[in-house]
């Protein structure tokens, strides 16, 4: 493998050996996007507009299934094949995306023509495709015993109003991978609390390597850390889901955020972290820790499917995780928890009842488990959870399991945009904690269409 320096003369990090691009980078990389067509109007409602998908030419219930889920690959084509084996009278045509931003504007488009796809992957607007009427409340669909087998907080993503418009399909959390053996050299024990990670900082900076890095490009891979620090300061996982909708009185400027940002700008200038989080990739935070350049890289769950392609192995062998440290001795281990990749249902396609039997065939507890483990993906139920083949992996669905998840995607309009710009400017030292948090919320309410 290739070497890769902290920091060049520019003070940017230097450029990590090719490999592919994880698909939380995927997503983060197009929410923007997202927002923008959302704001352009090409989100509308279909209440009045059924969709013209209707029956294939040979009699057979159409289900077109768009996403970009590539992780299975490998799976979709015997899935389909065996579901349709079972259901002669019904045509799955699975069409997979290369990415995000090839994929939302060919799914706007269809949604704009009222004829949105039976299963979809809805991306960040998933509540609002519900409220629009494009996508089906599940709960009513399928009901609230198929529904409380998946973790609550991947629940929790999709639910607006007792209503709940998509399925996590892949879930992903967040902790601290660490090389053991630098740990060991710095003699630094696994941090319990953020204060013991910024001891910790201090003693690995001492010995000359990187204390922990925090990837901040693009700027919502900030919002990753961020984000759950508001639900350890509150104990409370609705508060930011409240907030992110602006609903039950939630604004940004609750002191709970305040808090948040008060202890992540404590970690940014204490020293917590390595410098120039801003300007940190997640390909460069994984080179920069296997290549022993650094202790520690807070990152999410593809990161050991990345290692086993690019880290050395006596690396891989070597390195472990921490869940995500707590806000205080003896309190919950709070760690980022949604399904970054979930299906949605047409609410009005004439094969909605079909493409319902196809979802309840890919979810049946053991065929799902399967097909996550098949390919090293992180599952979004409780029974699949618990038979997580990958060690590392298991490791961080048992946080899941513990019920430790908390919310930290954001599919309110205009919160995204407004939160990742106004934390890279506190990491980057040009806000405060307090200016922060009225900046989000000024930059929400401008976005609603408010003053």
């Amino acid at each position: 493998m290739g070497e890769t320096t902290p920091l060049d003369s520019a003070g940017t990090w230097g450029t990590p050996p090719a490999r592919r691009v994880s698909r939380r980078s995927l997503l983060q990389g197009s929410l923007l996007g997202a927002a923008g067509l959302a704001a352009s109007g090409l989100l509308t409602a279909c209440d009045s507009a059924p969709s013209t998908g209707g029956a294939t030419t040979g009699g057979k219930a159409r289900v077109r299934l768009w996403h970009w889920y590539s992780q299975q690959r490998d799976q979709w084509g015997p899935l389909i094949e065996e579901f349709q084996a079972a259901h002669p009278t019904i045509v799955v045509e699975n069409r997979l995306f290369g990415d995000p931003d090839s994929y939302l504007p060919a799914l706007q488009g269809a949604v704009a023509a009222g004829d949105p796809p039976e299963i979809f992957a809805p991306h960040v607007l998933a509540i609002e495709y519900g409220k629009a009427g494009v996508s089906a409340d599940l709960r009513t669909e399928l009901g609230a015993d198929f529904l409380k087998d998946f973790f609550k907080s991947a629940n929790d993503e999709y639910t607006d109003a007792g209503k709940q418009y998509a399925l996590g399909w892949m879930a992903q959390t967040f902790g601290i991978f660490y090389d053991p053996d630098i740990l060991a050299r710095a003699k630094v024990d696994v941090p319990e609390t953020w204060d013991d990670l910024l001891a910790a900082g201090r003693k690995i900076n001492d010995i000359g390597v990187l204390p922990c890095l925090l990837s901040n490009n693009p700027g919502t891979n900030g919002l990753d850390f961020f984000l759950p620090l508001i639900t350890q300061a509150s104990d409370d996982p609705a508060l930011l889901l409240d907030i992110d909708q602006q609903r039950n009185g939630a604004t940004w400027e609750n002191p709970k955020v305040v808090e948040a940002l008060t202890t992540m700008d404590k970690l940014v200038k204490g020293g917590a972290f390595a410098p120039n989080s801003n300007g940190l990739t997640t390909a460069q935070g994984e080179s920069l820790l296997y290549t022993g350049k650094a202790a520690m890289l807070f990152m999410g769950s593809w990161v050991p499917q990345d290692f086993i392609q690019s880290a050395p192995k006596a690396f891989v062998e070597r390195y472990k995780v921490m869940p995500t440290p707590a806000w205080a001795a003896g309190k919950r281990h709070w760690c980022a928890n949604q399904a970054g990749a979930g299906f949605a249902v047409s609410r009005n396609s004439p094969n909605k009842a079909a493409a319902l039997e196809f979802v309840k065939f890919m979810y049946e507890p053991a065929r799902y488990a399967k097909i996550m483990n098949d390919s090293a993906s992180m599952p979004s139920t409780q029974t699949a959870g618990r038979q997580v083949a990958d060690p590392v992996l298991k490791q961080m669905t048992s946080w899941l399991l513990n019920g430790d998840g908390a919310p930290h995607i954001l599919f309110g309009k205009g919160s995204s945009a407004a939160a990742a710009n106004a934390v890279a400017a506190l990491v980057g030292g040009q806000a405060a904690p307090e200016q922060t948090s009225k900046k989000i919320q000024t930059d929400v309410v401008r976005a609603r269409g408010g003053n």
